[in-house]
């Protein structure tokens, strides 16, 4: 179990939901699949694959696992079905058809294919730390993050969280880092970068495999560009790409980290799970209140 991507929250009040009010609270939200009439569906699964409970404790942190599902109606065939039907009526008729029944005739050819589409299911993992107080997604997609957080909150009652970032800027900080080469210790930097200017024209530069404190994107700098992308590596564990939103993105837990268990069997599945969560959360705990012990916003030169 290793995240690959992070949205983290913030809780604005302590999280006293137990562990057992939260494992009650997701098995009353659980995942069905879709009806022959459902677009989509989404519910609570087992936070590890064929166990029972639904949330997986480790510490101080809580896993949950949210399963969607969703028809698969590709627009082609909805287009084609309704322009067939709309051509059919207009030659009956001898006029052309209306905007307003287009939409009507389009959402009961939906409902007509709903029956016959295949399906597609997803899985997003999250985890809480209430000690911590943060509350970290598994997700490269700040909608996708809300919509866990809102169905969360749907379930247990109350979710007082907002996005885990700095309060100033964090493009004037990542760019004050890379124009004065003065990123804190223990996080180095990557090789790649993305820089953009602010103004309308919005000019931007995506250097990859690149040494980031070289002439040229100094010069991107000194032309007006500010730094919307930083990949880093936090004390030669973690690669991530540290993004404007304050988002985790690309993480790779490097060999240093991930030798710790090869001693964990790895034909016991549950045992090799547990194992690799608790030491991700462990380091990724760290790495976030390293990370925002650097949460400053100097200006510019």
């Amino acid at each position: 179990m290793w995240f690959n991507n992070a949205f983290i929250y913030q809780f604005t009040k302590p999280f006293e939901t137990s562990n057992e009010v939260l494992e009650s609270s997701l098995n009353e939200h659980p995942f069905h699949p879709c009806g022959s009439q459902d677009q989509s569906k989404q519910g609570w699964v087992s936070a590890i694959p064929g166990t029972e409970n639904m949330v997986h404790i480790t510490g101080h942190n809580a896993l949950v696992c949210l399963k969607t599902e969703e028809k698969v109606l590709p627009s082609s065939v909805i287009k084609d079905a309704l322009e067939e039907k709309v051509q059919l009526l207009q030659n009956e008729r001898g006029q052309k058809v209306g905007k307003k029944e287009k939409q009507t005739l389009k959402e009961e050819i939906i409902q007509q294919l709903l029956p016959k589409a295949f399906t597609k299911s997803s899985r997003l993992y999250a985890y809480i730390n209430p000690e911590k107080k943060i509350l970290v997604v598994n997700t490269s997609s700040a909608n996708r993050a809300e919509n866990l957080l809102a169905f969360l909150r749907q379930s247990i009652g109350s979710l007082p969280v907002l996005p885990h970032k700095p309060d100033g800027d964090l493009i004037v900080t990542m760019t004050h880092w890379v124009k004065n080469n003065d990123l804190p210790a223990p996080f180095a930097f990557a090789n790649d970068i993305e820089l953009k200017a602010l103004d309308e024209e919005a000019a931007a530069a995506k250097l990859k495999n690149h040494d980031v404190t070289e002439e040229e994107v100094q010069l991107h700098i000194s032309n007006g560009k500010y730094v919307h992308k930083l990949a880093l590596v936090w004390a030669e564990k973690i690669k991530f790409n540290l993004n404007e939103d304050a988002a985790l993105k690309q993480i790779k837990f490097l060999d240093i980290v991930k030798e710790q268990n090869d001693d964990v069997a790895s034909d016991d599945h549950l045992a090799k799970f547990d194992a690799d969560f608790t030491l991700m959360t462990g380091e990724l705990n760290e790495l976030i209140a390293e990370l925002e012990r650097t949460w400053v916003s100097p200006e510019v030169e």
